[in-house]
Formats: C-alpha cells, sequence, structure tokens
C-alpha cells in the first residue's frame, strides 16, 4: 500500500527522464522520497546526461521539489547551485541581511499574489546550498502531533509552521526548516516524533540532525522524556519484553558514544 501512495504521488516519467527511476525502482533515498512527499527540498542530487531541445548537461548537482498546479498537475522541480545569492518573490534586498549574517533564520511576511489577487502570510528561508532563498506556506506544513512524547499544543504547533523555535518541557528545542530534507533543526541529536494520534501514524525516531543555528552545542538525546518515548515507540512496534528493550536503548546510546558517531536516519 505505501509503494502503490507513493507510485501515485510522485510523477514517476520525469524521474525517469532524471535517470532517478529504473526497472520498477525509486533511485531516490527515503529521506529525499520523504523530503519531497511532505513538501520539503531533497538533499543535493546528482544528474548525469540531462538532454533538452537546446542543451546536453553531463552533470548537474540539483535539489529537487515538487509543484502542484491545475494546469500541469504534479511536477519535478529543479534547485541549481547558483553563483550568486538569488531573491524570493516578494522578498526587498535589505530584508536579506538579518538572514544571512545569521541574526534571523527565517522571515515572515505578507505579500500579494498577483495570481489570486489576496494576501498571503509566507516564510522565507535561505538555502545556503543552493545561494538561494525560499519561502514556504505555513498553512502546508504538517506538524508532529507530539516530541518525544509530549503533545504539541496549538502555540507550539503554530509556531512550529511559521519557523519559530519550540521548547518542550524538558527543554529540547527544535525548529522547522523546509530547506532541509528531514525538515527539523534541534537542540539535540534525535528526537521521537509522532504525526497523529490515531494510531495509524506510529511513533519514529528522527536521528543525526542539524543543531539549531542559535545552540553553540547539540546535546545527546537522552532526557527521560525521549527515552521513555523511544521505549513506547518500541513496544508499539512489537517488542514487548523488557530486557530487549532495555537492550535497545543501551545500543542507541552507544551508537551516540561511539568515535563514529551517529548512523543513518531511521
Amino acid at each position: 500500500m505505501e509503494k502503490m501512495i507513493i507510485m501515485e504521488a510522485l510523477p514517476v516519467a520525469e524521474l525517469s527522464r532524471l535517470g532517478l527511476y529504473e526497472d520498477g525502482k525509486h533511485l531516490l533515498s527515503p529521506e529525499d522520497i520523504t523530503a519531497l512527499l511532505a513538501g520539503r527540498r531533497t538533499s543535493l542530487v546528482n544528474l548525469k546526461n540531462l538532454i533538452g531541445e537546446a542543451f546536453t548537461i553531463e552533470s548537474l548537482d540539483v535539489k529537487l521539489s515538487l509543484h502542484r498546479s491545475e494546469r500541469w498537475g504534479v511536477e519535478i522541480m529543479l534547485h541549481p547551485i547558483y553563483k550568486e545569492i538569488t531573491l524570493a518573490k516578494g522578498m526587498a534586498e535589505e530584508e536579506l541581511w538579518p538572514i544571512l549574517t545569521g541574526e534571523q533564520t527565517n522571515l515572515v511576511k505578507i505579500v500579494h499574489s498577483a495570481e489570486t489577487g489576496v494576501d498571503q502570510t509566507l516564510v522565507f528561508e535561505y538555502d545556503g546550498e543552493t545561494k538561494e532563498f525560499i519561502s514556504y506556506d505555513p498553512l502546508k506544513v504538517i506538524v508532529p502531533f507530539q516530541v518525544n512524547g509530549e503533545k504539541l499544543d496549538e502555540k507550539q504547533r503554530q509556531d512550529f509552521a511559521h519557523g519559530k523555535i519550540v521548547e518542550l518541557s524538558d527543554g529540547t528545542k527544535f525548529q522547522y526548516m523546509s530547506s532541509l530534507p528531514k525538515g527539523i533543526v534541534s537542540s539535540r541529536s534525535a528526537l521521537i516524533v509522532a504525526m497523529s494520534d490515531d494510531g495509524k501514524s506510529p511513533s519514529f525516531l528522527l536521528e543525526d540532525l542539524t543543531p539549531l543555528k542559535v545552540s553553540s552545542a547539540q546535546e545527546k538525546p537522552f532526557s527521560p522524556a525521549f527515552e521513555s518515548a523511544f521505549l513506547e515507540m518500541r513496544k508499539s512496534e512489537g517488542v514487548q519484553s523488557e530486557e530487549s528493550l532495555q537492550i535497545e536503548l543501551d545500543d542507541l546510546k552507544n551508537d551516540y558514544h561511539s568515535p563514529l558517531g551517529l548512523g543513518s536516519s531511521r
């Protein structure tokens, strides 16, 4: 069922043309597929032998995103690395500097849409890898139901969607970033995230997170709330033995304390 949903949601023909779908299989990483389906950008992807009507490109590093329109349906958008900083529509040059200097991570602004004729609230970010300012609609952000076992209240949900830092009762801080595949930066290196409470969307472990820009150092994830949420997540996945649960938690802690650091995200 999950494979069918992905097949229907992603434009397979375009991905095939880009060399990212072959023999019935997606060649993007699971993390990048998740980013696309959630409306975010992928990590940098290398495309080879791109052929257009008037050009051929042997190799190009780009980020990908999905664009939906009534006329064309779902399209793959390519975001290459620009030589110079590129502005986003609706943003003035003088508004860039607080973000470029690190004083702010984003800018929330009401802009007038020439297409719809109405005002719209957008959040602007800077993608340092492509040297491009981008924007997103906070109403379209998929907000977690709970993090580390703590349910987000309405203000926290609003803050998350608008790119503001959210703080949990255990001191854990995190922030939404649409320019990153995982969509979250945090004061801790891992979080337990649940997207709903209906039982259809189980909790999952989100590892190897990018640090918050306001944090001088990133903490290990093992607060009591994280450990409790981790154990509950594994129980919901069928692990019932207390001994096995403790072994898994200890193994996870050992991974973080090893010289090699974290493994890949799950």
